[in-house]
């Protein structure tokens, strides 16, 4: 979705949303800093949560 402080050129909304809807999505974040991993579970998805983020769209 984004690189470089952008949108990456190839990103379509279309996948984004697709990818969107599964129940569990890959996050890759590569800081350039050396090898290394870790895995963070999360989830918000109480009504007032989703009902505040449907409002708008970044």
């Amino acid at each position: 979705v984004a690189t470089r402080g952008g949108r990456h050129p190839a990103y379509r909304e279309e996948e984004g949303q697709r990818v969107m809807k599964q129940a569990e999505i890959t996050v890759r974040i590569a800081l350039g800093r050396g090898a290394a991993a870790a895995t963070v579970w999360t989830c918000d998805l109480s009504h007032d949560y989703v009902s505040i983020n449907a409002d708008y769209r970044s």
